[in-house]
């Protein structure tokens, strides 16, 4: 059960009529947690002014773990925290939600398969405003083993640029440390 999520992000990518090439998925483990990201609508949306990453988490520690908005931060290229943005303010500024969502779903993102998980918890951080499940839930306990997936929206680091290395940061409450990964927007 502890690489559950990271198999159902391996099914996903190795799914038939996907392009493997389009998959840029990183994943980092510890002992208390396991992330992972897709990177590929990250890196279509490096000159916008709002930045999207699908994100899974999965809580790997012994009790139970909380993840919000404030849990899950972007470090940019000059080492600066950029927490999630919120709703109301991509909703207004950026007009790309419901297209980035058939963008991921059509890359492999594994929502579908990891519904069928007994441990899946869900999340909707930014819910489409044309879509049934337009019910915002930002606010995820994690119990042990149990995982998430979403697709985040974070305000554009200064300085990003392809090829930059840039971390996503889970601090989630009930972890010992920050789960930090490190990502490169090839």
């Amino acid at each position: 059960m502890r690489f559950a999520l990271v198999f159902a992000v391996v099914l996903a990518v190795a799914a038939p009529g996907v392009p493997q090439e389009s998959q840029l998925v990183n994943v980092g483990e510890t002992e208390f947690g396991a992330v992972w990201a897709n990177i590929h609508l990250t890196r279509m949306r490096v000159e916008e002014p709002y930045l999207p990453m699908v994100i899974g988490i999965q809580n790997l520690g012994s009790g139970s773990v909380r993840i919000d908005r404030d849990a899950i931060r972007l470090v940019g290229p000059d080492g600066r925290r950029y927490p999630v943005a919120g709703l109301k303010e991509v909703r207004k500024e950026y007009d790309k939600l419901n297209v980035d969502r058939r963008i991921a779903n059509a890359n492999g993102i594994p929502w579908e398969v990891w519904y069928r998980q007994r441990r899946f918890r869900e999340s909707n951080f930014f819910p489409g405003v044309m879509n049934r499940r337009g019910t915002v839930i930002d606010d995820v306990v994690l119990r042990r083993q149990d995982g998430m997936v979403d697709i985040v929206y974070f305000p554009t680091p200064r300085g990003l640029a392809l090829d930059t290395p840039i971390a996503l940061e889970i601090a989630a409450e009930g972890w010992e440390a920050p789960l930090q990964l490190r990502l490169r927007l090839e």
